[in-house]
């Protein structure tokens, strides 16, 4: 009877885990990173129009490929939600907090960017800043 016991605290544990994980990120969260995008737009034979970002996160600079841009752009998006750089990563769509994707990452671009289709897809290229030391591929964690 005892195992039955740790058990279900087992479960209830993994179960609150799985809910604290899974929660949006909350508006008076404070930002956690940021993306400096100030650049126009290059066209792209994939579809959508591209720009660059910078992502600053844990004292490390991040090149961003931001596609579904509609026109040029000059922003700063706040980014909430992100653990490590390669969650933000994927497309974001509209929320009630700004952009999201599925890893639950939320950015809010001020003043807001504006979007072909609705969506952005974000694509992180590589760290800029500081160099890093070999191991990790492109220099990415």
């Amino acid at each position: 009877m005892r195992a039955c016991g740790h058990r279900g605290r087992l479960l209830a544990t993994v179960a609150l885990l799985a809910l604290v994980l899974a929660a949006p990120a909350r508006p008076d969260e404070a930002p956690v990173a940021r993306i400096a995008v100030s650049s126009a737009t290059a066209g792209s034979s994939f579809g959508g129009d591209l720009v660059e970002g910078v992502m600053t996160f844990r004292d490390s600079e991040y090149l961003l490929t931001l596609r579904g841009v509609a026109e040029p752009a000059r922003t700063v998006g706040a980014v909430r939600g992100l653990l490590r750089p390669r969650d933000i990563e994927g497309v974001f769509e509209p929320s009630d907090q700004g952009l999201r994707n599925t890893s639950g990452v939320t950015i809010r671009f001020d003043p807001p960017l504006s979007l072909r289709t609705g969506r952005l897809e974000i694509e992180l290229l590589n760290r800029k800043y500081p160099k890093v030391s070999g191991g990790h591929r492109d220099g990415v964690e």
